[in-house]
């Protein structure tokens, strides 16, 4: 027998992943499903869900999103997220300040929290009954709605498969809203700079926030030397995905040494505007982060504006400018040379343009600093009358 050739118009069923054609049409099926939930929402008036965490009267987190707090090793990341869990876990009998971190009194939430770094015996205890504290309870208490895991004694490999065994749990425990702390995301895959790995987490997390009634808070640790890079491809990957990023980190004095204060910073709030910067400080006594003092903060900004001082700029302006040179390159030399931002040697540089500040070169000849445009580029010089 012949085999007789398919119509040249045959269009055979798509191949899929795994599951032949009756996965395509599995798959097919699924996707169908969602569609036809976003038509049934797309033909009713839309109510945005109203947050799940307030600090004063600005909305941090929303719910069903994915959420981030970066910053340098050491900066406090887990004790900023010990509080905020502790805000949702907070008893109704508790008049303990939070870093003004409030919720809704009439819904109740779970958090979970997924540790990866901390020893066993004592650290990771100690932040637990940290949280417990904060939020009314003695530590001998066992808090319904209060579960967490450590991930350090699993080798990377089988991290991201016992997060997701873990993640199938509680939903099956908790029929409430779960707020899922990941401390820290980077240790939940086993290479957190390959493409694959990281994409697998974050489309784990995609689709349970989808799915399910969950919330993530992920901590990262930036790149050292990096001044708001998050670590490897997910760091990159999750900043995208996040709603909320928080950046916390401690403010340098004068000679660009570490305070006792942190700035809490605002990257990104995809859900309402970007809210203003708040600072804190670690206390002893509160064995955590508290609001700081407006003394302690002005004391830190008088500080800081003093690290650009008139004299050292205007002396590294007649050291650098023996030659024309574009703003861009200017502004990064006397920033990295004064320790300083950018920001600040932009409004040095406008000051001493507007009350045309002479510059005492070191041959006696005083010059004017000018500053022109070249091809739409600005350049600075310097001039003199003589």
């Amino acid at each position: 027998m012949f085999d007789i050739p398919a119509p040249k118009n045959h269009n055979p069923a798509p191949p899929s992943l795994n599951g032949g054609v009756d996965g395509a049409k599995s798959k097919l099926a699924l996707l169908l499903q969602s569609q036809k939930k976003i038509k049934e929402n797309k033909c009713k008036p839309i109510n945005f869900s109203q947050p799940i965490l307030w600090q004063k009267e600005n909305p941090v987190f929303f719910p069903k999103t994915i959420n981030v707090i970066q910053g340098k090793a050491g900066v406090h990341k887990s004790r900023l997220a010990e509080t905020i869990c502790a805000s949702l876990l907070k008893t109704p009998e508790s008049n303990r300040d939070l870093l003004h971190f409030k919720t809704n009194i009439l819904t109740r939430y779970a958090v979970c929290y997924v540790d990866t770094e901390r020893n066993l015996s004592d650290q990771l205890p100690y932040s637990l009954q940290q949280i417990q504290l904060k939020a009314g309870y003695p530590i001998e208490d066992h808090p319904y709605g209060f579960d967490y895991i450590s991930l350090l004694e699993f080798g990377r490999e089988d991290r991201f498969d016992m997060l997701n065994i873990y993640l199938e749990h509680i939903r099956k425990q908790f029929p409430m809203h779960i707020f899922i702390v990941l401390d820290v995301i980077t240790d939940c895959v086993f290479n957190f700079n390959d493409t694959k790995d990281s994409m697998k987490l974050i489309d784990m997390m995609n689709q349970s926030i989808n799915r399910y009634n969950v919330t993530f808070l992920c901590l990262i640790h930036e790149n050292p030397g990096s001044a708001d890079k998050a670590r490897g491809h997910l760091g990159t990957e999750i900043l995208n995905k996040a709603s909320t990023v928080m950046q916390i980190g401690f403010e340098k004095d004068a000679q660009n040494h570490n305070t006792d204060l942190l700035k809490v910073t605002y990257l990104k709030c995809r859900s309402s505007k970007k809210h203003d910067p708040f600072f804190v400080q670690y206390s002893d006594t509160e064995k955590g982060l508290i609001l700081a003092e407006h003394a302690t903060i002005q004391g830190a900004m008088d500080s800081r504006n003093q690290k650009a001082s008139l004299d050292s700029t205007l002396e590294l302006i007649g050291a650098y400018l023996t030659e024309p040179m574009p703003r861009k390159i200017l502004i990064q030399k006397l920033s990295e040379e004064l320790n300083c931002k950018e920001r600040t040697i932009e409004v040095r540089l406008k000051t001493i343009l507007t009350n045309d500040t002479l510059i005492h070169m070191d041959d006696g000849i005083v010059k004017h600093l000018c500053k022109k445009t070249e091809n739409r580029e600005i350049i600075y010089y310097l001039f003199d009358n003589q």
